[in-house]
């Protein structure tokens, strides 16, 4: 582990390592309970839970024995646990100077025993945590620091597995299921207050020479490098995925068609200007089509197929341009 010291202190890796593996929005917490309650058996203890630590607050995921959504970063005892690759270990909080003033110390649900293990993906970010809590002092065995740690790992595995899923193996963008439900969820927000978003297709022009002339491997080639061109002009909290073939799309939360325009000129300026593929210095150009998403529309089928004719549309008027529909 001693590899990724450096990654404890990379805060932007580990937040971006968070998003990419999605863990917030992690859709059946069925997995988790059963290992959070597993946990709660094995160590006797009344509170266990899973948390990822975003930039300025802790979620909390499958909660047993408290009933707690999120908490601020800052006194979370689990922003202290992802600091380090061991498990943190505090056998009465009221001896520990770290956190005797801490308000889940000093008030309800008043903690004095905790154990944290890190969440740590492979390549050494911590996300999170999985630890217990109780309002009793008490001392922990190898045997049980042995077994978060076992459990950290499980829960690890299953968010690996479910990343796997939802994201295209070729690009690592998200794929078009992992699109249609972060449309979904994005519309049932919208749902339930004002605001807007946008839709944008993109389809890479005459992709098939590329194939035909210099083969599927540098295809290939061309559809990552595509795809790290969108990411690098999207934000954080965009979407970017790869719907199949040389069609991606990108979901811009919080973002107006004029907004949206400015963004997918500047992408498609940034693909032209792009030489691909290394020594074959591939010129490109994208066409792109745009559709608002609001509270309106009744699925996300809706919202696909005006994207969809957009982006047909911008096709049919000469390709490399934007289409707002």
């Amino acid at each position: 582990m001693n590899l990724h010291l450096n990654k404890l202190e990379d805060e932007a890796g580990r937040t971006a390592a968070l998003r990419h593996i999605d863990a917030l929005t992690y859709s059946s917490e069925a997995s988790f309970k059963h290992i959070t309650g597993l946990l709660q058996l094995i160590l006797g203890m009344e509170m266990v839970s899973i948390n990822f630590i975003t930039e300025d607050k802790q979620i909390l995921k499958a909660r047993q024995g408290l009933d707690l959504a999120e908490t601020p970063r800052e006194i979370a005892f689990c922003n202290i646990t992802i600091r380090k690759y061991e498990p943190l270990i505090i056998e009465d909080t009221r001896h520990d100077a770290r956190f005797q003033g801490n308000p889940f110390v000093t008030g309800a649900p008043f903690l004095r025993s905790y154990i944290g293990a890190p969440l740590t993906t492979a390549d050494g970010y911590n996300l999170g945590t999985i630890c217990a809590f109780d309002p009793r002092p008490r001392t922990f065995t190898e045997r049980e620091v042995a077994m978060i740690r076992k459990c950290a790992e499980l829960v690890m595995n299953q968010l690996e597995l479910r990343s796997q899923a939802n994201h295209d193996f070729l690009t690592e963008v998200a794929n078009r299921r992992s699109f249609v439900s972060g449309l979904e969820k994005e519309m049932a927000r919208l749902r339930r207050g004002k605001g807007i978003a946008t839709v944008a297709f993109l389809d890479i022009d005459f992709f098939k020479r590329v194939n035909d002339t210099f083969g599927h491997p540098t295809g290939d080639r061309v559809l990552r490098e595509f795809a790290d061109v969108v990411v690098a002009q999207s934000r954080q909290n965009d979407l970017v995925a790869r719907l199949g073939g040389e069609e991606f799309a990108v979901l811009l939360p919080d973002t107006d068609l004029d907004a949206a325009l400015i963004w997918a000129e500047r992408t498609r300026k940034k693909v032209a200007e792009t030489l691909f593929d290394g020594k074959n210095a591939l010129k490109l150009t994208v066409s792109v089509g745009l559709a608002p998403v609001d509270g309106t529309k009744a699925t996300s089928d809706e919202i696909v197929h005006m994207a969809d004719t957009a982006l047909y549309e911008a096709k049919r008027q000469g390709r490399d341009r934007v289409t707002v529909l």
